[in-house]
């Protein structure tokens, strides 16, 4: 069969894994959409990484489970799930031994956060956060697993995020959240009932918790304050002093701890690539040996642990030849090995290559990073491009199997893609991604301008043949260039894109307020500059074909905000195909649905931008 002829589902069958996570005895745990929902996995790993078989733990066909920590003996999981996306997360525990699950919580209308390391084996007690004193707060609480009794022992008015004991359990570490850009860790001394933050800042940077150090005495930190990346830290609250234990030219994301054995391992991200760095606070870390690739950004869950005994690290991995895989790494010596597979059916004939890293100038003389995807072997005569946006803002494109596979489709048909990172993007410092604050629609339009203009004097590019694609805000922006910057485009693709910034902000969830109006600012206040910059208003410059997509129960952009885009655009005449899941919320969590909705971006891509006959 060759690449052309092979159907967008091949490139689409694949097991999606998300959180993982090591039990204590060396098992590695994971969520996945084998059964079509995402559920819990479990699966022994063998010396020198030779993979066991994979056990189902839990079997819903209405819950999405996200994440997941086993308890410290061992003897349960606690781990958080949904109802189809609506993102109102319950805690549940799964004892292993008998198979049985039981319900910690039980409030259909209230979101529970679980936290890494707040299972505790000793006294019973048990940490999360969540907003069922007020919608728009986020409470850390303590729940006494014996007595059911719960306590919410930090100030009001916050948002709290990640809490976590220390190893004495009398104290508390726990996230006060502001923005993406601005977070204080505070230490709340349980006996006194007084709280205290650490290196205290004002205004944007970044100071999160990772663990305690074995002894209590010292708290590992992830922080950019006072730098441009983020470093990797340990700080002794009785003392005030702070140490640095590493620091690259590049954000430190992924950090594990094992205090059994006081073993660090952290990733570090250098332009969309990751390297992997292991050792001990106080000493050198070493560089540990993987194969070229990235940490997908993750949506939910852990991506990257350290076994409990210290000596192996697993992560998800991925470079955009492949969908992203489990990579067990030994940190001691000996090669890193891949124990999934969860590419069914695979894709023969397919020749695919890994995206090539490209850099395009921008206004101002900026350099924007882009992730070029271009059809191999090369057609004969000009291509199609689809310019590829993400959702965030503040995430990153890396080189991946994105978008369930429609990147090496595109190519297999002969359409080249451009996965740009403009300003407000993550991974390039803290400066380049908060440009994008309270100006949605501004000088991220015109980066997207640039990158129009850069496909469109490619020699191997049709500009006749262009299309915008994304979601989240990706759908936003792509909706901004369809019609804003309308000369550019044939065909674009919004899925559950923002289209009028003031009903956007109106219909968010209640405690992400605060943080967007720091982001993008406050529907009365701003209303006149938000519908500036919203696509609603510009819809009569709409040139292209559009297809939407929309979750029914989505809370974060609601059905409303692509109804009334629809309803604006059919009632003028124009071409939209509109597509709604009502069983899905901010994204897809059922395989049946993720394979439905990209197909139908598969297609609609591939139709409209074909050459002319």
């Amino acid at each position: 069969m060759a690449a052309t002829e092979i159907p967008f589902d091949r490139f689409a069958q694949f097991r999606r894994y998300f959180g993982l996570g090591f039990h204590p005895k060396g098992d590695i745990l994971y969520t996945s959409d084998v059964t079509g929902q995402y559920n819990l996995w479990r699966q022994p790993v063998a010396a020198g990484g030779v993979p066991g078989y994979p056990r189902l733990l839990t079997a819903f066909t209405d819950r999405v489970v996200r994440d997941f920590y086993c308890a410290e003996d061992g003897k349960s999981v606690f781990y958080s799930a949904d109802k189809n996306g609506d993102e109102y997360y319950q805690i549940f525990r799964l004892w292993f031994d008998r198979g049985v699950t039981e319900t910690i919580t039980d409030a259909p209308t209230v979101q529970h956060f679980l936290a890494p390391g707040a299972i505790l084996a000793s006294n019973g007690e048990f940490l999360y956060a969540d907003n069922g004193r007020t919608a728009a707060e986020v409470d850390v609480v303590v729940h006494n697993l014996r007595s059911g009794k719960t306590s919410r022992p930090f100030p009001t008015g916050n948002i709290w995020a990640v809490p976590r004991f220390d190893p004495a359990r009398r104290r508390i570490a726990a996230v006060q959240f502001i923005s993406n850009q601005e977070q204080h860790t505070h230490i709340l001394d349980r006996r006194r009932g007084s709280t205290e933050e650490i290196l205290p800042h004002s205004g944007d940077g970044s100071v999160v918790p990772i663990d305690f150090t074995r002894d209590g005495r010292g708290i590992f930190l992830l922080s950019d304050v006072d730098a441009e990346f983020k470093r990797l830290l340990l700080h002794f609250p009785s003392t005030g002093k702070t140490h640095v234990l590493a620091a690259h030219q590049g954000d430190i994301e992924q950090v594990s701890h094992a205090p059994r054995s006081r073993t660090l391992a952290y990733a570090v991200n250098l332009g969309g690539y990751h390297e992997v760095y292991a050792g001990r606070a106080g000493g050198r870390f070493r560089r540990v040996a993987i194969p070229e690739g990235a940490v997908p950004p993750g949506i939910w869950g852990v991506q990257f642990d350290l076994s409990p005994n210290g000596r192996f690290a697993a992560t998800l991995w991925g470079n955009g030849t492949a969908p992203p895989e489990i990579l067990w790494i030994p940190l001691a010596g000996g090669s890193p090995r891949y124990v999934t597979d969860g590419m069914v059916g695979g894709v023969p004939g397919a020749p695919l290559a890994p995206p090539r890293l490209v850099r395009i100038e921008g206004p101002g003389g900026r350099t924007i990073p882009a992730w070029y995807y271009i059809p191999k072997p090369r057609p004969k005569g000009p291509v199609a491009a689809v310019l590829s946006i993400h959702g965030g803002p503040n995430m990153q494109e890396r080189p991946a199997w994105s978008s369930s596979g429609l990147y090496q489709f595109l190519n297999s048909r002969g359409i080249a893609v451009l996965a740009p990172n403009v300003r407000g993007s993550s991974g390039y410092g803290r400066a380049y991604e908060e440009e994008i604050h309270r100006d949605w629609g501004g000088g991220d339009l015109e980066d997207f301008r640039a990158c129009a203009e850069w496909l469109k004097h490619r020699p191997e590019i049709d500009a006749g043949r262009l299309a915008v694609f994304g979601g989240s805000f990706g759908g936003f922006a792509s909706l901004s260039c369809l019609t804003r910057l309308p000369e550019y485009w044939k065909v674009g693709v919004d899925i559950f894109g923002p289209s009028n910034l003031v009903t956007f902000l109106r219909t968010i969830p209640p405690s992400w307020k605060k943080g967007f109006d720091i982001m993008l600012g406050d529907p009365d206040r701003d209303r006149d500059f938000l519908l500036s910059r919203s696509p609603i208003t510009y819809l009569d410059h709409l040139r292209a074909d559009l297809l939407v997509i929309q979750g029914g129960k989505d809370p974060r952009v609601v059905k409303a905000e692509s109804d009334q885009l629809v309803e604006r655009l059919r009632a003028a005449g124009r071409n939209v195909d509109y597509v709604v899941f009502e069983d899905e919320g901010h994204g897809f969590s059922r395989h049946e649905n993720t394979l439905k909705a990209y197909t139908r971006v598969a297609s609609f891509l591939v139709e409209h931008l074909r050459p002319a006959t």
